[in-house]
C-alpha cells in the first residue's frame, strides 16, 4: 500500500494554519488588498481566512494567505509580494473540485458518507482557467492517471462492490484515464475529528491522515484492462488487512 501511495502521489500538500486573521492592522490591510484584487480578477467575492508565512525577513518577501471563494465555497492559497503581485491557485482548486464532485456523487449514490481529494497525472502541462471543464482538461493534458484520496465513515454496508462501483462510475464519466482510489475508513468519532481538520486545509497528504486512528485503508484501481484488485483482496482490506 505505501509503495502504491508513493507512486500515485497527491495533488498538493496540506497546509498548516499558522495564525488567525485579525491579529493586526497589517493583517487586515493585506487581506483587503488580496480580496479586492481577486474580486476584480474573477468578478467574485473572496474572503481571506488565514494568514501564514509573512514577509519581513531576508529570505521572505511574500505573504501567504488562505482564501475562500464565497460563491463556490472553495479554499485556496494566494501569495502576494511587496509589490502586491499575487500568485494563486483558484482555477486549479476549482478544477479539482469538479473532479472530486464526480467521485462524491458516486459515493452518495452508494449511500456512503465521505469526502475526496484528487491528484491528476498529466502527460503535458496545461494552463488551467477558471471555466475549464474536466473534458477539456483531460483532452489537452492527455492525462493517463487519476488518483483520489477518499476519507470515509466506516459502515457495515461498505462492500467491495460499492467501492468498485464508485471507481467504475467515475471512470465511465472521465472516459479515458486509469483511476485508483485509496479509501481511508474511520469510526464515527474519529471521522468527525478528521473532517474538522479537513475543513481548514486546501488539500491532504496521506501522512496527514496517518496521524489519526483509522480502521483500515482500501486500495482500488481500474485500468483499461479492468480492476486490478479482486473482491477478495478488497474485502480483506475492509476487514482490517493491508494491501
Amino acid at each position: 500500500m505505501r509503495k502504491l501511495l508513493k507512486k500515485v502521489g497527491v495533488f498538493v500538500m496540506g497546509i498548516s494554519i499558522l495564525s488567525l486573521l485579525g491579529c493586526s492592522d497589517v493583517n487586515e490591510k493585506t487581506a483587503k488588498v488580496i480580496e479586492e484584487k481577486l474580486s476584480k480578477k474573477y468578478n467574485e467575492s473572496f474572503e481571506v481566512q488565514y494568514i501564514g508565512e509573512r514577509w519581513g525577513t531576508k529570505s521572505n518577501d511574500t505573504v501567504t494567505t488562505y482564501v475562500k471563494a464565497l460563491d463556490s465555497n472553495i479554499l485556496f492559497t494566494a501569495e502576494m509580494d511587496t509589490s502586491e503581485n499575487i500568485v494563486e491557485n483558484y482555477p486549479d482548486m476549482l478544477l479539482m473540485n469538479k473532479f472530486a464532485s464526480v467521485f462524491n456523487k458516486a459515493i452518495e449514490g452508494q449511500g456512503l458518507d465521505a469526502s475526496s481529494w484528487i491528484r491528476i497525472h498529466p502527460k503535458q502541462s496545461v494552463e488551467i482557467t477558471k471555466d475549464m471543464t474536466i473534458e477539456d482538461y483531460l483532452e489537452k493534458s492527455k492525462s493517463e492517471y487519476v488518483h483520489v484520496e477518499i476519507v470515509m465513515k466506516n459502515d457495515e454496508s461498505i462492500t467491495a462492490e460499492k467501492l468498485k462501483t464508485i471507481v467504475q462510475q467515475s471512470y465511465n464519466q472521465f472516459n479515458g484515464p486509469s483511476i485508483s482510489a485509496t479509501y481511508w475508513l474511520f469510526n464515527d468519532d474519529e471521522y468527525k475529528k478528521v473532517n474538522e481538520t479537513l475543513a481548514k486545509v486546501v488539500n491532504i497528504v496521506p501522512s496527514d491522515l496517518e496521524s489519526y486512528d483509522y480502521d483500515s485503508t482500501v486500495f482500488v484501481e481500474l485500468t483499461e484492462n479492468g480492476f486490478v484488485e479482486s473482491d477478495e483482496e478488497i474485502n480483506n482490506s475492509l476487514g482490517g488487512g493491508t494491501n
